[in-house]
């Protein structure tokens, strides 16, 4: 986020808190996404990458926000399909003993 992009409803930005993550963490992103920007997610996958965290990205292009929206235009089946079935294999992985 940008200074500008702060408030005191959110003094922090979340890429701040990557450093003290301590659980895995799963991404899936829209390229055509403005919130977060392609750039923006690149940046958070690096400061992950320099702190040894444990995550998983995807990116779908043609996707915006809220992919999964079955209701919305926005709605794109075949990205919410296989971000579903990432879903479910990164729990399947991270919280299965």
């Amino acid at each position: 986020m940008a200074e500008d992009q702060l408030s005191p409803a959110r003094p922090v930005a979340p890429i701040d808190y990557t450093e003290g993550l301590d659980a895995p963490l799963l991404g899936l992103f829209g390229n055509d996404d403005q919130s977060p920007t392609p750039e923006q997610v690149d940046r958070h996958e690096a400061t992950l990458q320099e702190h040894g965290k444990t995550y998983e990205f995807h990116r779908y292009d043609g996707a915006g926000h809220g992919f999964f929206y079955y209701h919305t235009p926005l709605y794109r089946p075949e990205a919410a399909m296989d971000g579903w079935a990432k879903i479910f294999t990164f729990f399947e992985q991270h919280l299965c003993d």
